[in-house]
C-alpha cells in the first residue's frame, strides 16, 4: 500500500487526497482459507461550488396581490446544494408565512405579493451530498448571490383566483428511491387564504404514514415503498374558486436481495444451480464472481444465464470456494455471497452404526436403517449371516425381506427363521464400509380387550374406554398411547382426558364429556419393537346444538308479521321435538318469547324441499319496529338447546297503533279544571311517525257525546304537558261550581297511518275547591315536656262542606309569650278528630289552631286555644350502675338514684334499658321499676354480651340515660372504652366470651 492510503481493520483511509488520483469506484475484498469475497462498490467523488456571477440579475416587477417567483440561478456545483433566502439582512422563515414558499428547487415563490414584500433579496447556497451519500466535511462551502430586486406595482387589489404554478406539483428528490423520505410540493398563485389538500387515487388511498408540512403545501411520505406509487392530486381552494393538478409518483430502487445466496455442501459429481434473486427498479444486471474474480461463461464448466449460475459434474479441487452475485442498476449495486463445499470420501458408519442387538416381535415387522456417511452417495447391499441377500427394491408392502428405496432393510411378517446377523454394505468410488447387527425374535403384543363399534354417552357424563394387552414383560416394556381422530392425546394440555385404570383394567377416562369429544378413539399398545391397536367411536348425546343462520324470507314482511327461516341444528342424538322463537326490538333490547313449543311438523317447509331448513310465520308483531329473532330447539333432554345467532334487524312496515295507552287517570289541579293523565306510548308501540293522542271526557251519568281534543307530540303545547314518561292534560271547565265531580275519561292514540284503539274508560274527579268549614272546639292536653295532643269536633266529610274530600289536618302552634319565636306546624293525613304535635319547648304556653285541607288548599284556621307543655323530665342520670348475676336467665342491677328540681316534673320511677350488643338501641327492651334504685332484668341468654343504660322518667318524659355498661349472664364486663372494643360473634358463643375475657385480661395488665 502506498503512502497515499492506509488500511486498518478493513478501513481504508485516504492520505493527502487528490481528485485526479483518488476519484473512482472502490470495493473491499476479504479472503481466508475457504476463498474470497468482494463488497458492493463504493464511489468516491469530489464536490465543488463555483461563485455567483458578478452581474446583478434584472429587477422583477409584479402587480400588487399577483403571484410571482424569484429565480436563484445557482452557480455551477457538484454534486448538490441546499438553498436559503434573505430579505435585506433577515432570513425568510416560510413556516411562519403562508403566502410565500421556498421550494427545494431553490426558487422563492409568492402566492400573492404585498407592498411589504418589496425590497432586495439574496439567495444563499451550500454544498451538500446527494440523497443517500455523505459529505466528508462538516463545514461545506457557501455562496451568496448579489441583490435580487422585487418591485411592487399599483395600489389597487385584484381578486385573483387560485392557479397552481406550472412547476408544481414537484417531487424531491427528483428521482425518488425506495426507503427515502419523499416530499411532493404544491404552490398556487392567488389571493390568500388558500387551503391545500391532497388525495391519492385508487382503492388503497393515501398512505397512513403520510403527513403534510408548510400549511399543507408539502406532502411528506417517509420510508417510501413501491405500494406508495400512484397518482397524487393537489387541491387548492380559494375564496370562491379552486384548482387541482395531478402528479404521478414512481419509485426507483437500488438492488436488494430478498433471498440471499445460501451456503451449499454437495457431493462430488453432482450438479448445482444458484439463482440470484434481486429486486430493483429499473431492472438490475448481474455478474458473478468466484473468489472475488469475475466469472465468464465456460470457465471451469460454469454456465451463466443472467442471474442463474449452473455448475455441472462438480469437482472438489476445481469448484470449492466463495461465490458472489452482484446486482447493479443506475442507483447502485448489491452483493450476496455464499460458500460452495464439494465433498468426496469413503463411506463410514462411525456416526450411525447398526445396533449390535436388534429385537423384533414374532409375526411383526422389522425395519433396519442403514445410514452411512459418504460422498458421492453409496450403493447399499445387505448380507445375512455373511451371505449376500437377493433383495428387490420395493415401497415396503411385500411380505418377507425387501430393500426400501432409501437402502433400509425391511422384513414384513418376521419369524424365528429370520434370526441372525445382518450386515449393511455401503460402497462408492472412494471405497467400501460395512456395519453388522444381531436380530433377536421375541413374543409379540396382543390386545385382549373387545370394544363395541360405538360407545354412546350423554353430555357431561364420564366415559371409560378399556384397553388391555398381553406381552413378554420379561423382555420388553409396554406403553399405551391414545389417539383421538388420528391425533395423539396430550394429557398435560387437556385435563378432561385421564389415562388411568378401573378395577385393575387400564383405559382412558373422558370427564365431563362434550360434543367436541365425539369421534374415533384408538388405543395403541406399543413397545420398542412392536405395537397393536384397537379403536372405537364415542358418540355424545345432549340438547340440540345451535340452529343455523336465521333470516327472513324476502318480501314476507307485513305490518304485523314476517316469515323467518333457519337451518336445522345438530340434534346430538335424540330427534328435535320442538322449536322456540324469541325476539327483541331496537326500542326494547330484551329477548321475549314469541312462538313457543312449535313442533317440527309446524315448521316444515311445504313441498319436501330443503330438508335441512325450517320456517315459521310470526304474527302479532307491532308495526314499524325493527325486530331481531333467535331460535333454539329442544329434544328429550330437559335442558334447552343452544340459541342461534340473532338475525339481522328486520324492519316492519308502519300502520295505525295497535296498543292503547296505559295508566289513564288524573284529578287534582287548580279550581275549575279537570286534569287527565296517562303514560306516553312507548317507542315500541308507536307503529309509525307523527304520533298524537285523542283525549275524551264527559260527566258521569250523561249520555251525550264525549268532548275531545287531539294533540300531536310535536305540538308546542304538548311539550308543556310531559314530565318524564307521564302526560297531564288540563280541561278548563269555566265554572267554579263544577268542583269535585266525577267524569268519564279515556285516551286514544293515532299516528300518520290513522287512529289506534282507545283506552278503557275510567272515572276522574274534577279539581277540588277550598274547604268552606273550619275545625271547631279545639282543645287538648300535654303529652310530655315537648309534645301536645290536640283535639277538635268531628267534621262533615261531604262534597258541599269540604268542596271535595278531607285529605288531612294542619295543626299550627305559636309561642304565646314570644310571637317572634318560630312556630311548629304538623301535618296529619286522613280523617281524624285529634293528633299530636312534637318538637316543642318544655314548660311553655302555646296558641294552637287547626285547619282542614284537601288538594285545593287549606280552610281558614280554627279559633285559638291556649295549651302548655310539662316541666322538664329528669335532667340528671343515675350513677354508679352495677350489674351482677342473679339467676339462670336474669341479672341484678342497682344504681344511685336522681333527684328532681324546681323546673322538673316529679320523678315517677326508673327504666332499665338493655339490648343485645351489635343491635340498634332503638330495639332495646325496657324493664320499668318504681322509685327503687334496683331491679332485676329477665330474659338474658347465656353466651351473649349485652349493653345496658338506666334512666329516670316522669310526666315530662324520659330523662337522661346513664353511660353504657356491658354485661353477660355472669354480670358486668369491666371494659375500658378508651382502649378496648367489645365485638359480638353471632355465629357461636365461644368467640364472644373469648373476646370479653381477653379484654378483661388486657385491662388487668394495664398500669
Amino acid at each position: 500500500m502506498s503512502d497515499f492510503y492506509t488500511i486498518s481493520n478493513g478501513k481504508l483511509t485516504f492520505n493527502r487526497i487528490d481528485e485526479r488520483r483518488d476519484a473512482g469506484t472502490y470495493h473491499c475484498e476479504v479472503s481466508n482459507i475457504y476463498g474470497s469475497v468482494r463488497s458492493a462498490p463504493a464511489k468516491v467523488t469530489f464536490g465543488s461550488l463555483a461563485q455567483f456571477p458578478n452581474v446583478a440579475p434584472g429587477i422583477t416587477r409584479v402587480a400588487l396581490y399577483q403571484g410571482t417567483y424569484l429565480n436563484c440561478n445557482p452557480p455551477t456545483h457538484t454534486p448538490a446544494i441546499s438553498y436559503h433566502w434573505m430579505k435585506g439582512t433577515s432570513f425568510l422563515i416560510q413556516e411562519l408565512n403562508s403566502y410565500f414558499f421556498l421550494s427545494a428547487d431553490g426558487n422563492l415563490y409568492f402566492s400573492e405579493v404585498q407592498q411589504i414584500d418589496e425590497g432586495n433579496y439574496h439567495c444563499i447556497v451550500s454544498l451538500t451530498a446527494s440523497p443517500g451519500d455523505r459529505l466528508a466535511t462538516n463545514q461545506p462551502p457557501t455562496e451568496t448571490s448579489l441583490n435580487i430586486r422585487l418591485d411592487i406595482l399599483g395600489d389597487t387589489a385584484a381578486l385573483y383566483p387560485p392557479q397552481i404554478h406550472n412547476d408544481f406539483p414537484a417531487v424531491f428528490p427528483k428521482s425518488p428511491r425506495l426507503g427515502q423520505t419523499v416530499k411532493i410540493e404544491c404552490l398556487a398563485y392567488g389571493r390568500i387564504p388558500l387551503k391545500y389538500s391532497w388525495r391519492k387515487s385508487g382503492d388503497v388511498g393515501m398512505p397512513s404514514k403520510a403527513y403534510t408540512l408548510n400549511f399543507d403545501r408539502v406532502l411528506v411520505i417517509p420510508n417510501v415503498q413501491f405500494s406508495d406509487e400512484g397518482t397524487y392530486t393537489c387541491h387548492v381552494k380559494g375564496r370562491t374558486q379552486f384548482d387541482s393538478k395531478d402528479f404521478l409518483l414512481t419509485i426507483g430502487a437500488k438492488p436488494y436481495f430478498v433471498y440471499p445466496l445460501k451456503d451449499l455442501i454437495v457431493d462430488e459429481d453432482s450438479d448445482v444451480t444458484w439463482r440470484c434473486e434481486g429486486i430493483a427498479s429499473p431492472r438490475a444486471t448481474y455478474v458473478w464472481y468466484k473468489n472475488a474474480r469475475l466469472i465468464t461463461a465456460g470457465t471451469d464448466g460454469l454456465e451463466i444465464s443472467s442471474n442463474v449460475l449452473r455448475i455441472r459434474n462438480l469437482r472438489k479441487n476445481l469448484h470449492n470456494g466463495m461465490y458472489s452475485c452482484q446486482a447493479s442498476n443506475m442507483y447502485g449495486a448489491a452483493v450476496t455471497s455464499a460458500q460452495l463445499k464439494v465433498l468426496s470420501f469413503k463411506p463410514s458408519f462411525a456416526k450411525n452404526p447398526l445396533p449390535k442387538v436388534i429385537m423384533a416381535a414374532n409375526n411383526g415387522n422389522l425395519t433396519i436403517p442403514c445410514i452411512p456417511e459418504a460422498a458421492p452417495v453409496p450403493a447399499i447391499s445387505w448380507l445375512q449371516n455373511g451371505a449376500k441377500m437377493s433383495l428387490t427394491v420395493t415401497d415396503g408392502n411385500q411380505r418377507g425381506p425387501q430393500q426400501l428405496t432409501n437402502g433400509y432393510l425391511k422384513i414384513v411378517g418376521i419369524s424365528f427363521a429370520n434370526r441372525g446377523l445382518y450386515t449393511c454394505v455401503a460402497a462408492n468410488k472412494n471405497g467400501e464400509s460395512m456395519s453388522t447387527g444381531n436380530v433377536t425374535i421375541v413374543g409379540g403384543i396382543s390386545i385382549v380387550t373387545r370394544l363395541p363399534g360405538v360407545i354412546p354417552s350423554n353430555r357431561n357424563d364420564t366415559v371409560f374406554i378399556e384397553c388391555q394387552a398381553t406381552y413378554d414383560a420379561s423382555r420388553v416394556d409396554l406403553v399405551y398411547v391414545w389417539r383421538f381422530n388420528g391425533r395423539v392425546i396430550d394429557f398435560s394440555q387437556d385435563f378432561l382426558y385421564e389415562k388411568s385404570s378401573r378395577m385393575g383394567v387400564p383405559g382412558l377416562f373422558i370427564h365431563f364429556i362434550d360434543y367436541h369429544h365425539s369421534g374415533k378413539y384408538e388405543c395403541v399398545a406399543m413397545s420398542t419393537i412392536a405395537q397393536s391397536s384397537i379403536s372405537t367411536t364415542v358418540s355424545v348425546q345432549g340438547p340440540p346444538g345451535m340452529p343455523g343462520k336465521v333470516y327472513r324470507i324476502k318480501g314476507s314482511e307485513t305490518t304485523r308479521s314476517v316469515t323467518i327461516k333457519w337451518t336445522v341444528p345438530p340434534n346430538h342424538g335424540p330427534q328435535v321435538q320442538e322449536y322456540n322463537i324469541e325476539a327483541l326490538t331496537s326500542a326494547n333490547p330484551t329477548w321475549r318469547p314469541l312462538a313457543m313449543n312449535l313442533s317440527d311438523f309446524e315448521v316444515l317447509i311445504d313441498g319436501n324441499v330443503a330438508a335441512d331448513k325450517r320456517q315459521y310465520t310470526i304474527s302479532g308483531l307491532v308495526p314499524f319496529n325493527s325486530y331481531q329473532f333467535r331460535v333454539y330447539a329442544r329434544n328429550r333432554f330437559p335442558q334447552p338447546g343452544e340459541y342461534s345467532r340473532p338475525s339481522e334487524y328486520i324492519q316492519l312496515k308502519g300502520d295505525r297503533p295497535v296498543n292503547a295507552v296505559q295508566n289513564v287517570g288524573g284529578g287534582g289541579g287548580s279550581v275549575g279544571v279537570l286534569t287527565i293523565s296517562w303514560t306516553l306510548l312507548s317507542k315500541e308501540d308507536r307503529c309509525g311517525p307523527n304520533v298524537g293522542y285523542i283525549v275524551y271526557w264527559r260527566k258521569n251519568g250523561t249520555t251525550y257525546e264525549f268532548d275531545e281534543k287531539r294533540v300531536l307530540e310535536t305540538d308546542y303545547i304538548f311539550t308543556k304537558m310531559v314530565s318524564g314518561n307521564n302526560v297531564s292534560y288540563t280541561v278548563n271547565l269555566h265554572n267554579d261550581e263544577l268542583f269535585y265531580l266525577p267524569y268519564e275519561v279515556k285516551v286514544g292514540v293515532f299516528n300518520k297511518y290513522g287512529d289506534g284503539p282507545n283506552s278503557t274508560s275510567t272515572t276522574v274527579y274534577s279539581s277540588e275547591g277550598i274547604p268552606l268549614l273550619r275545625p271547631t272546639n279545639v282543645n287538648g292536653w300535654e303529652i310530655n315536656s315537648t309534645a301536645l295532643w290536640v283535639t277538635w269536633d268531628p267534621m262533615p266529610n261531604t262534597r258541599k262542606a269540604i268542596k271535595g274530600v278531607i285529605r288531612g289536618f294542619e295543626i299550627n302552634v305559636e309561642d304565646a309569650n314570644d310571637p317572634n319565636r318560630k312556630g311548629v306546624t304538623a301535618y296529619h293525613y286522613g280523617y281524624m278528630t285529634g293528633n299530636n304535635v312534637i318538637g316543642l319547648e318544655p314548660n311553655t304556653d302555646y296558641w294552637v289552631t287547626v285547619q282542614v285541607f284537601n288538594t285545593a288548599g287549606e280552610s281558614n284556621p280554627s279559633e285559638k286555644q291556649l295549651l302548655g307543655t310539662c316541666l322538664n323530665p329528669p335532667l340528671l342520670y343515675p350513677e354508679f350502675v352495677n350489674i351482677r348475676s342473679h339467676g339462670a336467665d336474669s341479672v341484678y342491677v342497682e344504681w344511685r338514684g336522681v333527684s328532681t328540681g324546681l323546673f322538673e316534673e316529679t320523678l315517677r320511677g326508673y327504666k332499665i334499658r338493655w339490648w343485645l350488643l351489635g343491635e340498634n338501641i332503638k330495639s332495646a327492651n325496657d324493664t320499668v321499676v318504681g322509685k327503687e334504685t334496683y331491679g332485676v332484668v329477665y330474659g338474658i341468654s347465656k353466651g351473649y354480651v349485652y349493653a345496658l343504660r338506666v334512666l329516670g322518667f316522669s310526666k315530662g318524659g324520659d330523662g337522661k340515660m346513664s353511660p353504657t355498661q356491658y354485661f353477660t349472664l355472669g354480670g358486668r364486663v369491666p371494659v375500658d372504652s378508651r382502649i378496648s372494643v367489645v365485638k359480638l360473634a353471632a355465629s357461636s358463643t365461644s368467640p364472644s366470651l373469648f373476646v370479653v375475657s381477653l379484654l378483661c385480661l388486657i385491662q388487668l395488665l394495664l398500669p
